[in-house]
């Protein structure tokens, strides 16, 4: 990162910043060129490794690039405040942070769709008060959807105010 002043390396901060936001935009590997798409998650942290679980049918595009190339790479974003300067173009500017990484992708095995499913409800519910627990979704729901996570082999932060 060329701005080392505005990076963030602390795991709680980058949590914070993964916990407060729903939409996390994942790149696959494609020709001609990458498949970027944005997509509600679920980040959660265990045992030092941060996992962030997605959801979608048990078929398309992503579960196809997914299984030739399971490399994949991934953006937050937070907190835009976009300062425009009307008398000097070039001194607006943007305050946001961000995190960006990448790992590995790969179906989450039906033990683990539950506790996708959980995390991913609990960071879009969080707002809105809400929680659920595993026991909020039945068998046949759980059954009709595909879970899939990224194991996360590299993660940073950015923070301009």
């Amino acid at each position: 990162m060329r701005r080392k002043d505005r990076e963030i390396r602390d795991m709680d901060q980058i949590m914070e910043i993964l916990s407060r936001e729903a939409v996390c935009s994942v790149a696959f590997h494609d020709e001609p060129c990458p498949y970027l798409i944005p997509m509600n998650y679920g980040a959660v942290m265990e045992n030092g490794i941060l996992t962030l679980y997605f959801h979608g049918a048990s078929e398309g595009t992503k579960l196809e690039l997914l299984k030739k190339n399971p490399q994949v790479s991934f953006s937050v974003v937070s907190g835009v405040e976009i300062r425009v300067d009307c008398e000097e173009a070039c001194r607006s500017s943007c305050g946001f942070e961000s995190v960006c990484g990448s790992g590995r992708a790969e179906i989450a095995g039906p033990e683990e769709k539950k506790k996708g499913l959980t995390a991913l409800m609990n960071q879009i519910g969080r707002p809105h008060g809400k929680t659920f627990d595993e026991q909020a979704f039945t068998e046949a729901e759980v059954c009709r959807i595909t879970v899939w996570k990224i194991t996360v082999d590299r993660v940073t932060g950015k923070r301009h105010e």
